[in-house]
This record gives C-alpha cells, sequence and structure tokens, in this order.
C-alpha cells in the first residue's frame, strides 16, 4: 500500500492512511487497541510490561480493558513526554532497564505487528515529533522506526521513514485553511504545548504541493509551505489530571491520612483516582458540572467525586497555566514580530490536542486574537492527517528550530565553553560555511575532538519539567538560561566527540592548527570539513557528523 502516518503522542496516537479511493486521509482504527468509540480514533499511549527480558508487553486500550493500568510498577505512560524531559529514572525490571526509549520501541514495535496482521505494509512512513524536540529524540526516532518497520518478508521493500514537526502537519491536515493562508497552530496535547506559525504554498492544488519535475522555480516556490515562527513547551492534560488528583488529596486530608497509614505506596488507588480524573476533565468540556463514584478496594469505601467547570478554572489559574499558555503565545508573536508579521495579521487559527477541547482554553485563544478566526472542529486527527499531506508531494521550507555550538577548552579560565555555529531560524541548505580557526590545548597533542551540541535557551518565566523518581515536578525559570547539551553523551553524561581530526606533526597550543568549515545540507545534515594548516592537508572533507532539527 501506500503511506501510513503516525502520531505518537503523550497521552494518545493516532494512525492514519491514505484513502485513494476518497483521495483523502482516513483514521485507522484497531479494535483491540482503539479507545471505545466515539473516541476510537485515539490509540492510548501505554505500555503494560509482562516479562522485560522477553520483550512481552501489552499497550494501548488492552491495557485498560483488563485492569493492567493501575498495575504498578509495570504499567507506564507519558513515555514521549519522559523522552522530551530526560528523565533520569529508569527502573530494572526482569533484568532490563526499561527507558522511555525501550518503553517507545516497544509501543512501535507491537503497533507494527498490528499493521502486519492486516496485511498493511505501507511504501512510505512519516511520523511526527514536537517542534521543541531535541536531538536524542529525534534519532531515536528514525533508528528505532527503521529497526521496527522494515518488512520481515524478502520481496517488500524497507518503506521510506520522513519526519515532520506536529503543529506544521495540523496547518496541512485542518480542512480550514486555502492558499497564502497565515495560519497559526496551537497543538495543546497531553504533554505538550506546540506552537507554529504557518504560511501555506500558493498554489491551489495541494496534491501538486513540492512537485519539482517538469516546473519553473517560479512554480515550485508556489508550491511550498514556510514555517515562519515556532515554540514550544513541556504542559498537557496530563498537568491537569495530575493537578486534580493533587486538589482532591489537599481537601480530603482525613482520607489522604488513612491511605498513607495502610498504604504508604498508594499507587493502586493514585492510578484509579487518576483515571477518573482525566474522566472529570473531558466530562467538564462540554458540561458544567462532572462526577465520578471513587471505590478504593482496599478500604471499602466508595466515595462521590464531583467537580465543576468554575472549580476546574480556579485550579489552571493557582497553577499558573493560563500564564504559562499567554507565554507561548507572546514569544511566538514576538518572533513572528521581528519577521514583520504583526499579531493582527494573524487571522487563522488552528487548535488541536485534548487541551484546546477545555472551554476556557479555547476561550482564551478568541480573546487573545480577537481579530481571526479559532477553528478547533479537528482537535484529535488533524497531525496525522496533515503528515500524509507529504505523501501527496508536499515540501515544506523549514529552518533550524534550535541553536548548535561547539565545545572547547579555555586554557585561562580552566573550563569547558562553547562557540555558537547555527541559530535557531537558520535556513537550510547553507549558502556558505561557518569558518573557525582551532588551536591545540595542550602541547604535543594528538587529536582535536569536534563536539557539537545543542543550546538550549528558556526566555524567563518558562516551565521546565523533570521527574522525581516517578512524580512530575515543574519549575518556572526566574531568568534567561541557555545552555549547551552536547548530541551524544557517555554513561556518564560527558559529551562525545563527533568527529576526531589526527595531528601529524603533533599540535601546539600556541598556534592555530586546523581551519574547520561547518555547512548545513538539504537533509539537515551537518558537514564538517577539516584543513591542516601545517600541512595543507584535508583531514575531514564534508564529513556528516549529526542530523539537525
Amino acid at each position: 500500500m501506500g503511506a501510513i502516518a503516525i502520531d505518537f503522542g503523550s497521552s494518545n496516537t493516532v494512525i492514519a492512511r491514505w484513502n485513494i479511493a476518497a483521495n483523502q486521509p482516513e483514521t485507522m482504527i484497531f479494535g483491540n487497541l482503539s479507545r471505545p468509540a466515539p473516541l476510537n480514533a485515539l490509540v492510548p499511549s501505554l505500555v503494560y510490561v509482562q516479562n522485560a527480558h522477553l520483550e512481552i508487553v501489552e499497550i494501548g486500550q488492552r491495557v485498560i480493558d483488563t485492569g493492567k493500568d493501575r498495575s504498578q510498577p509495570r504499567l507506564f505512560s507519558h513515555i514521549k513526554r519522559r523522552m522530551l524531559a530526560n528523565v533520569n529514572y529508569i527502573p530494572n525490571l526482569d533484568g532490563v532497564k526499561v527507558s522511555p526509549e525501550w518503553l517507545g520501541k516497544q509501543f512501535l514495535r507491537k503497533l507494527a505487528q498490528e499493521l502486519r496482521s492486516q496485511q498493511i505494509f505501507p511504501s512510505e512512513i512519516i511520523l511526527t515529533a514536537p517542534v521543541q524536540a531535541y536531538e536524542k529524540y529525534l534519532r531515536w526516532l528514525e533508528e528505532s522506526s527503521n529497526d521496527i518497520f522494515a518488512p520481515n518478508l524478502p520481496t517488500l521493500a524497507t518503506p521510506q521513514m520522513r519526519l515532520l514537526d506536529e503543529p506544521t502537519a495540523a496547518a496541512l491536515g485542518y480542512a480550514a485553511i486555502t492558499p497564502s493562508a497565515l495560519v497559526l497552530v496551537i497543538d495543546f496535547g497531553g504533554g505538550t504545548l506546540d506552537l507554529s506559525l504557518v504560511r501555506l504554498p500558493r498554489s491551489e492544488n495541494i496534491t501538486q504541493w513540492g512537485t519539482r519535475i517538469g516546473i519553473s522555480s517560479d512554480q515550485y516556490l508556489a508550491n511550498q509551505a514556510e514555517v515562519i515562527a515556532k515554540t514550544g513547551y513541556t504542559i498537557g492534560g496530563e498537568d491537569v489530571d495530575h493537578w486534580l488528583v493533587q486538589d482532591y488529596w489537599q481537601s480530603h486530608d482525613d482520607l489522604n491520612g488513612k491511605l498513607n497509614a495502610q498504604h504508604p505506596e498508594q499507587e493502586s488507588s493514585h492510578s484509579i483516582l487518576r483515571l477518573l480524573m482525566e474522566r472529570i476533565k473531558i466530562k467538564l468540556s462540554e458540561s458544567e458540572i462532572a462526577s465520578e463514584i471513587f471505590f478504593d478496594p482496599q478500604l471499602q469505601t466508595a466515595i462521590a467525586i464531583e467537580y465543576s467547570r468554575q472549580q476546574l478554572e480556579k485550579l489552571l489559574d493557582r497553577k499558573g497555566f493560563y500564564q504559562l499558555l499567554k507565554s507561548a503565545i507572546d514569544e511566538l508573536v514576538n518572533r513572528a514580530f521581528n519577521k514583520g508579521i504583526l499579531k493582527g495579521d494573524i487571522k487563522t487559527i488552528l487548535l488541536v490536542g485534548g487541551c484546546t477541547l477545555i472551554p476556557s482554553v479555547r476561550t482564551f485563544i478568541e480573546n487573545y486574537f480577537q481579530m481571526g478566526k479559532v477553528y478547533s472542529h479537528k482537535p484529535f486527527e488533524a497531525v496525522a492527517h496533515g503528515a500524509l499531506m507529504l505523501s501527496q508531494g508536499a515540501i515544506l521550507q523549514d529552518y533550524l528550530f534550535h541553536s548548535y555550538a561547539i565545545r572547547y577548552w579555555d586554557r585561562l579560565t580552566a573550563q569547558w565553553k562553547y562557540q555558537p555555529l547555527f541559530r535557531r531560524g537558520q535556513v537550510y541548505p547553507t549558502q556558505r560555511p561557518v569558518e573557525l580557526l582551532l588551536r591545540a590545548t595542550h602541547p604535543n597533542q594528538t587529536e582535536i575532538a569536534l563536539t557539537i551540541g545543542e543550546l538550549e535557551s528558556r526566555p524567563a518565566g518558562g516551565a521546565e519539567i523533570s521527574f522525581d523518581g516517578d512524580r512530575i515536578v515543574m519549575h518556572f525559570e526566574q531568568k534567561a538560561q541557555e545552555t549547551f547539551r552536547p548530541l551524544q553523551t557517555d554513561i556518564y553524561g560527558e559529551g562525545i566527540p563527533q568527529a576526531l581530526a589526527t595531528l601529524d606533526p603533533l599540535g601546539q597550543p600556541d598556534h592555530d592548527r586546523l581551519k574547520v568549515l561547518f555547512d548545513i545540507s538539504e537533509n539537515r545534515e551537518l558537514l564538517v570539513t577539516a584543513i591542516d594548516l601545517l600541512t595543507q592537508q584535508k583531514l575531514l572533507d564534508d564529513y556528516p557528523v549529526a542530523k539537525l532539527r
């Protein structure tokens, strides 16, 4: 068959394929993995590890239907979020370190098995990633997918793998689009808040987007979509569920004390309560009051839980939820202003992700963009459906979302520092290389290591998610920060060089020894050329060291 798209979400995953007969995207429904109707387009992003050593796991709705969604410590949720947060808490089950990457791979592997069981062998697989995803996550996504989705039949070719950021995919997937439209996509899901301002192609024929053969350059430009500004935060519906659970325990200290006395772990009760709070949150999107019955089997106690929409909104306000949403939109609007686009120019706003179903979120965005039109009728499937547009020829003129730098040792201060190479917003492929002159850092040096990393920049007031054991913790930055994150690290967290230039004769610290040229290819590969200034020999020639984002 043709292409499929997989939107691997923190809470839910959507898989779609292109319906040739209808000439439009079609969401795939898996009877034993998908949620019950009317949410059967969603596969819960849950993994239950039955035996880690033998890689026996269950995923999706099957975990909930069999009651294993309350089976700690073998149940794992918000897997994608853990990868994005670089969580250090990695449990050991059956002699295996169950890392977020391992869990994510198992989830995709089970999806691949389900596809094969239905005799679905795609020729192209398009995966989506959050706009703020780091190189480690993207590299995992590409490498895992190439391994997992390789066909097990010699007569079938390995499918082509492609990646697209989620907000841009949503812009392509929503019906409320017109050629050349300036579109703001707000993707507010279970674990991430991503914003992307996109200018869609001028061509009126979407099926021709990105076509290169037999057309002039002017026509080619008319078939390109352009990403103008992006930003992203790690916050979502899972935080709302967690806050509701916290709020409930705090308002019922007597019950919480009993649970602490009888069940020090209290995982089962918390898991049940979290599920009920998620249901309440969903119900409050449609009604003013929602209730559930919380029955603890060990305490043999049934308690009615009731929340009003007003209570939820007050809780969100106390937690800084709306403040963070405003900060994210302000940040994107400011970046667009630097590109010559005013807030009033943004007329089309597309909402995707479960959090956009919260009425106060939708109202907040409508009030912020009073001159624009907000669309919210396709919150769950827009990303997967839009990603499929790539299989129909759409090409995106994109830019780097992250800044990149090279690390070096400063002899005067005796500490590591970094030299920026490419700042976020850099268009690729580059027209001319970035040139640096490097010296040895100590006498008789045998080689010069090139360690490349991302520059992570967070503005003042931004939120950062971390994990304290299995507990989600949110921190708010008081001032802007920029940190260097190596693209590769060893088991101790130390940076691993992407390339080595061997020096012969040996290098000395008093003279420039290497001229290094850095380029970015059209495939986002960072290419390095290193010239020995002493011998005039090329030690590296367009050597690919990393795939940038």
